[in-house]
């Protein structure tokens, strides 16, 4: 009843009016919308920065500290710089994260802004996670292959890396494909939201 009301109210206000009140109706969407998206690169910032932090790090950092052929250290070595970037990289694309502004057109325009830099994030997973990933694996299980030469009992040991690789390749195929669904089904969409509301207050 109350909504009726109010849609009568709208229909019946002046034309400037009408604009107004789409424009806040437009605005609250957006700002809900942009809300949700953010709370999920912020759950998928702590899961991929709380791995790094207490998983990873502390494993690959044990690898250099235990093994004892040089290549399969270096292997480790570079996982753990790798994990130090993909932090960096996480972090850096959050800085454009949209603050109060004291308008609306500044308030949409950092939020594009901010989701333009996700959006390349994902699009260009391939090369700053993906592929920067890959030498420290094949150097370190190369490493440790040439431990596992050393006697055929330990064969089974041998497996269980090439296990471990597949796995990881399995891994990274899979978060290309994912993030590069969220790109189309959650971040294009807003954006041209974005852009449209953009074109709307610019043209009023």
């Amino acid at each position: 009843m109350i909504e009726d009301e109010l849609i009568v109210l709208w229909q019946s206000s002046p034309k400037h009016e009408q604009i107004k009140f789409e424009k806040s109706r437009l605005m609250l969407e957006v700002q809900s919308s942009l809300d949700r998206f953010d709370k999920a690169v912020n759950r998928r910032d702590y899961i991929e920065i709380g791995a790094a932090i207490f998983v990873a790090i502390p494993l690959f950092a044990y690898q250099i500290y235990h093994q004892s052929n040089y290549v399969a250290k270096l292997g480790a070595l570079w996982i753990v710089m790798y994990c130090f970037y993909v932090i960096y990289k996480l972090l850096v694309a959050k800085k454009s994260k949209p603050e109060e502004s004291d308008s609306y057109i500044n308030y949409l325009k950092q939020s594009k802004t901010y989701l333009e830099r996700q959006r390349n994030l994902l699009e260009n997973i391939i090369y700053w996670y993906i592929l920067p990933s890959l030498p420290g694996v094949v150097i370190m299980v190369t490493g440790m292959l040439e431990l596992y030469r050393k006697s055929w009992q330990e064969i089974i040991g041998i497996k269980h890396l090439w296990i471990l690789s597949l796995l990881i390749v399995v891994t990274t195929i899979s978060a290309y494909v994912i993030n590069k669904r969220a790109v189309k089904r959650q971040i294009n969409p807003r954006i041209k939201k974005l852009d449209e509301l953009i074109h709307l207050m610019e043209n009023e």
